[in-house]
């Protein structure tokens, strides 16, 4: 189990959200005066929704699968005859829509993310035990969020708050499931969730109650009409995204280059990107810090396609100042030229800058090129090797540089880095 859980957390976590919509659904009751044009209208929206989910930074979400089924939870149920739904009745229509419109979505060939479906889920459970599940004094909270002795305000304020839990129960779970994973690291995790996840997933916690709110007054019509706010937001992010992925192809474009004319051994722009991104980790950088980190690593060896004279393995370390200012003038000039990536040259410039200059005569050298100077030099020195023997020289070879050429504390941020 717990190799499964280390190996394929998403799989795990689908089967948990498996029992416990199988465990709904044998406990389920549903009679004919459930079926309402309100739930059907919800059933049918949460299978669309699964039609078309989003990807952003690797993740998927289904807003237009999450926002109708937050409404059919959060709404009253009851019928004429007073008979209201249980909560494993709610949750087991919600389970086996967003199941259906899986299912679906796999026979018309669309990948489906099982631990992304498995988060969704157990976060419309944990809304639906909190608004339907928790009884205190004969009420639910949506009893007590319809009760007509309430004032609208704060029933409203009752239910969005059962939303909010749900989704932040999502978006835990899903985080867990791409930190145990291993494929993300923390900053695509964290820059993600401060991103346009964020916006995309407050518009859709907020249509939720708002179409609990508005089903007594509007019925069925509440779910299609109060999801265009969704549908806007959703249209709108996935416009973004799609240009994020544009520029982000452009760059991994860009870095592959002295790659792919031979001028640096292969694999080292990733090495560097991958440790660079881990001092930034143990520097304690920000989501915001550690992308910048990571895009002047990228881009930190562009400067060699200026060279007249290729370098010996492609190590900038082997570099004379003239080459070094010839690098420099090279990146800053591909760079500079397409606005996007125009905020990177100072910072790609300055990462053949010897901290010393830092030092002597004040020059200011951005953190991000000092990380990924340190970086690029150890791949250099170790020239991709793991062994013992190549670290102990790497080592040796930057503490020999230490307030010269390295700066001291990323040095030591890589030192502990290397100790984990």
């Amino acid at each position: 189990m717990i190799g499964a859980l280390r190996s394929r957390p998403g799989l795990v976590l689908f089967g948990l959200a498996v029992v416990i919509g199988s465990v709904a659904a044998v406990r389920a009751h549903i009679t004919e005066a459930m079926i309402t044009p309100f739930a059907i209208v919800a059933v049918a929206a949460i299978i669309l929704g699964e039609q078309i989910p989003m990807r952003i930074s690797r993740r998927v979400i289904a807003p237009l699968t999450t926002a109708p089924a937050l409404g059919l939870i959060l709404a009253p149920l009851g019928d004429t005859s007073g008979e209201v739904p249980s909560t494993w009745t709610v949750l087991a229509v919600v389970w086996l829509s967003i199941l259906l419109g899986g299912l679906l979505a796999r026979v018309r060939g669309i990948s489906v993310v099982e631990g992304s479906l498995g988060s969704r889920f157990i976060g419309m459970a944990v809304t639906t035990g909190l608004a339907r599940g928790i009884v205190v004094d004969g009420q639910t909270l949506v009893d007590w969020a319809f009760d007509p002795h309430l004032h609208p305000a704060i029933g409203a304020a009752g239910l969005i708050v059962a939303a909010l839990g749900g989704g932040l129960a999502e978006r835990i779970v899903d985080n867990l499931v791409a930190v145990l994973g291993g494929d993300r690291r923390l900053a695509h995790i964290v820059a993600a969730e401060v991103g346009p996840i964020a916006g995309i997933s407050t518009s859709t916690v907020a249509s939720g109650p708002l179409i609990a709110l508005a089903k007594p007054v509007l019925d069925w019509a509440a779910i299609p009409l109060l999801l265009v706010p969704v549908v806007v937001t959703y249209l709108s992010v996935r416009r973004l995204v799609t240009i994020r992925q544009s520029l982000d192809e452009s760059l991994l474009a860009l870095a592959c280059l002295p790659e792919v004319v031979g001028l640096t051994r292969s694999g080292h722009v990733r090495r560097v990107t991958h440790l660079a991104c881990v001092i930034g980790q143990e520097m304690g950088l920000d989501a915001t810090g550690l992308h910048e980190v990571e895009r002047t690593a990228l881009l930190h060896d562009l400067g060699q396609l200026g060279l007249t004279e290729p370098l010996r393995n492609g190590a900038t370390i082997h570099s004379s100042p003239e080459q070094v200012d010839q690098m420099v003038r090279t990146a800053q000039r591909i760079v500079s030229g397409a606005p996007q990536l125009a905020p990177l040259a100072p910072l790609v410039g300055h990462v053949g800058t010897p901290f010393r200059r830092s030092r002597e005569f004040g020059e200011h050298i951005p953190l991000p090129s000092r990380i990924v100077r340190v970086a690029n030099a150890w791949d250099d020195i170790t020239e991709g090797t793991r062994s013992p023997r190549a670290h102990a020289v790497a080592l040796e070879r930057l503490h020999l540089g230490l307030g010269y050429d390295y700066d001291p504390e990323v040095v030591s941020a890589l030192e502990r880095a290397l100790e984990l």
